[in-house]
Parts: C-alpha cells; structure tokens; sequence
C-alpha cells in the first residue's frame, strides 16, 4: 500500500501545482495516523500555513476559533456533496467531504479564494478589534498579497480532489478490514494533535536556522511541552531535536553539493553553532562526513 500512498502524494503535487491552489486535509474521525505511511504522506496537507492565515492564528483565541469551524463544516459533510464556504478570517475555500456510506471521515479543503472585497474586510475587522495582536492594516495588506484569485477550472478541479477523497474512502475500508483487531480512534472532530503537528513542522521549516527550542513550539502551538513532545514522538516517530537536526542535515546537503562554501559557514547557516558537532551529527545521520559527502556526491 506504500507505493500507492506515494502516487497519491504526486497527484497531490500536481493538483496543487497545476491549479495554484492549497489542499488541506482536515480529519474528523483519526483514521489517517491509523497508517504511518499515509500519515507521513499526507503531513504536508494538513494546516493552512499561508501567510495571511498563520498571521490571524498568531493570536490564541482566532487560531482555536478556526478549530472551532472544525464543527459545522463535518456536519455540513454529512450531505455527502462539495460546497464553498468562507471561513470566519474572510478566506473562501472548497470543501470535499470524505465519506463512507455510514461515516464522514473528513474533508480536503482546497483555496485560497477571496470572497467578496466588503465581506473579507468586515470579517478582517472584527478579528483585529478582537485581538490585540492583529494590525487590521497588515492583516488586508497580507490578505491582499497572499489570497488572490486562482485561474481555476473550478468543475476539473473538484472532480480531481472527490476522486481523491474517493480513494481515501476506500483506504479507511481496508485499513478497517486489515486493523480489525485494533481499536480505531474515537471520533475527534476538532483535533488539536493535527493542528498542533502541522504548525510545529511549519515552524521548524520556517525556522531551523535560528535556535529552536521545544518550549517556542509550545507557545507558538498554545500546547505543553510534554504535549508537543508526545504527540511528536507518535506522530513523526522521533523526538522534536531529532527532527530539526533532519532538516538542518538536509539543507546542508545542498549546500555542500550546490556550493562552495565553507563547512563552518555551512554550518552555521543550517544552524549549527558548532562545526564540530555539525560534522558528527551528519555524519550520524547521512553515514558519511561532510567532506566526505562532498567529495562522492558533488
């Protein structure tokens, strides 16, 4: 089933890319962590992390509010057919529900669309006269920057996302049979873990050249340090250092193929304070030294 999940991985890649758009997968009952394959798969799907919307979610009550809509959009799925909505920051999407004859697993979201100029700047307005930390001006200059209208084929594109909610039907049904055994997760509609993962990977993406700490993911996912680190070591199957230390080996990887840069320039820049510890954590993790894996791959 991996190689499956792999394919599913491009379709996804060439739906986003092809139409311009972001997929997000929200999902209301937890089979996806059911399959780690299909978990890891489907990780870069799983939170808006545009610019316009990780700003709102900065602030705590606006980013459980968007958990909240969580909610209506499964019971709304329960009709079993795609529909547009706007969310409560004024960004329209289309939803896709994913579901079996008895069960509404889910949904793929797929924007970022502008709904009517009046309404997004009403409902802009009433989150920044609601927080604190939301300027209403930075917050239309990033709407006006980041949510833009997509040259969408909107009938091909839905056809694309119901055949991929479709598959993901059918997934549950076998993972059901081959896990039947195994007590499935409770129903989680308004999943925290989800959310909690995805913006912690975003991030360190965002982030991995500057010292991380796991007490800045907590905060910046309104969760404990020992939730982030369970979920993390459940969810990613190693701990958050393990994992930065990944992405910094990986961007050092390119830049030890792709330039001619120094290896304590390379290693400062991937955000190792010390040299000598960049060199035996990759080489830890890749099996060779960095000037080694220069020398053979370059």
């Amino acid at each position: 089933m991996g190689g499956r999940f792999e394919k599913m991985g491009q379709f996804l890649d060439y739906i986003s890319g092809t139409y311009n758009i972001s997929i997000c997968f929200k999902d209301f009952s937890g089979f996806i962590p059911i399959d780690k394959q299909l978990d890891r798969i489907l990780q870069p799907y799983r939170a808006h992390t545009n610019p316009f919307c990780m700003y709102i979610k900065a602030d705590q009550k606006q980013y459980f509010g968007c958990l909240g809509m969580m909610r209506p959009m499964a019971i709304r799925c329960g009709g079993g057919k795609s529909f547009y909505g706007v969310c409560h920051a004024g960004v329209g999407e289309y939803i896709v529900p994913i579901k079996t004859d008895e069960l509404v697993l889910g949904a793929i979201t797929a924007g970022y669309f502008p709904c009517r100029p009046e309404l997004s700047r009403y409902l802009i307005r009433r989150r920044s006269r609601a927080s604190r930390k939301i300027d209403y001006d930075t917050a239309c200059d990033l709407f006006d920057r980041y949510i833009v209208p997509a040259q969408v084929d909107i009938r091909q594109m839905l056809a694309f996302l119901e055949i991929t909610a479709e598959y993901l039907a059918s997934t549950y049904l076998h993972l059901r049979d081959i896990h039947s055994g195994e007590k499935f997760p409770s129903r989680r509609i308004d999943s925290h873990e989800d959310t909690v993962i995805a913006h912690a990977l975003e991030y360190i993406r965002r982030n991995y050249a500057a010292p991380v700490m796991v007490k800045d993911l907590a905060s910046y996912c309104y969760c404990s340090e020992s939730y982030i680190n369970h979920s993390f070591k459940k969810r990613i199957g190693m701990n958050v250092n393990t994992y930065i230390n990944k992405v910094r080996i990986e961007h050092a990887k390119d830049r030890l193929l792709n330039s001619k840069d120094t290896m304590t320039s390379i290693a400062l820049d991937s955000g190792f304070n010390d040299p000598n510890y960049f060199s035996r954590v990759f080489t830890r993790l890749v099996g060779n030294a960095p000037s080694e894996f220069r020398r053979r791959y370059s």
